[in-house]
């Protein structure tokens, strides 16, 4: 069987028992045969050890992301921890579950939780018309801030601004955000970015990782309309130029990515 074949659609919950049955069956048996060969215990310190180093690698080998595996190497401490402090002993599974409502979806689609800074939302804003309906879309919302910006800077009343989450707790942020708004063109749903029907949209934004853009591009080609704008924070297209870049000085000084559709260069 193909393991991580079989895991997509599952993750982070599988990966995280995965890592943590290992982890513990691993240290069991370590335990078992220290004792057998020394009569001695195992200490602690040594215990914890090979249960995180046996969890982070599970991880690892599932593909999980290097900060997921990290998360997951400390977890047996934090639960030993928990219990020392006289912590109920859900505290650390609470802990690990507000993680996978906040980010769980990074281990499926390699996404993390990137948030759009003031001075990209007024660069990103500028490239539509503020007085014209457009369409827009943010592949990966987060807490629905880009939306949000458009609706504050674009006043035609047929515009529509939509954002697209698939990490629970951001979506309901964002969602919550976007209804005390009051503005009807903005609208939030949760779901997978890869069921989004890019053909309505006048400018599509993301701001995700490497690892989805040639995937994403692809199909931005397939399904946007001749002169809409695809838009990524930072991250290029393997062997597609964009159109134009747009610096952005604060933060981690990077740019906006903009390819016209369809792009002139894209490699066949």
């Amino acid at each position: 069987m193909d393991t991580n074949r079989f895991l997509r659609g599952r993750r982070p919950i599988a990966v995280a028992i995965l890592s943590q049955g290992v982890a513990t069956v691993g240290t069991l048996g370590v335990v078992q045969a220290h004792y057998a060969v020394t009569a001695t215990d195992l200490p602690l310190w040594g215990k914890l050890t090979l249960a995180g180093i046996l969890a982070g690698a599970t991880a690892l080998l599932l593909q999980a992301r290097l900060t997921w595996a990290v998360l997951l190497t400390l977890l047996p401490t934090a639960f030993v921890l928990a219990l020392q402090l006289d912590l109920p002993a859900w505290v650390p599974a609470a802990a690990l579950t507000l993680l996978v409502l906040a980010a769980g979806n990074s281990l499926g689609d390699r996404v993390p939780l990137y948030l759009s800074n003031r001075e990209t939302l007024d660069k990103l804003t500028a490239l539509a018309p503020s007085g014209e309906p457009i369409r827009v879309i943010d592949l990966g919302c987060g807490f629905g801030a880009v939306p949000r910006a458009f609706a504050k800077t674009n006043s035609h009343p047929e515009s529509r601004f939509e954002g697209v989450e698939s990490a629970i707790l951001p979506f309901i942020v964002a969602r919550l955000l976007a209804v005390l708004r009051r503005d009807s063109r903005i609208a939030i749903r949760y779901g997978s970015l890869w069921r989004a029907d890019l053909s309505v949209y006048d400018l599509v934004y993301c701001f995700l990782s490497p690892h989805p853009m040639g995937s994403l591009f692809e199909k931005a080609v397939d399904e946007m309309k001749s002169g809409a704008l695809f838009v990524s924070n930072s991250f290029d297209v393997p062997g597609i130029s964009p159109t134009r870049t747009i610096p952005i000085e604060s933060g981690r000084s990077t740019g906006l990515l903009i390819w016209s559709m369809p792009p002139e260069d894209r490699d066949e």
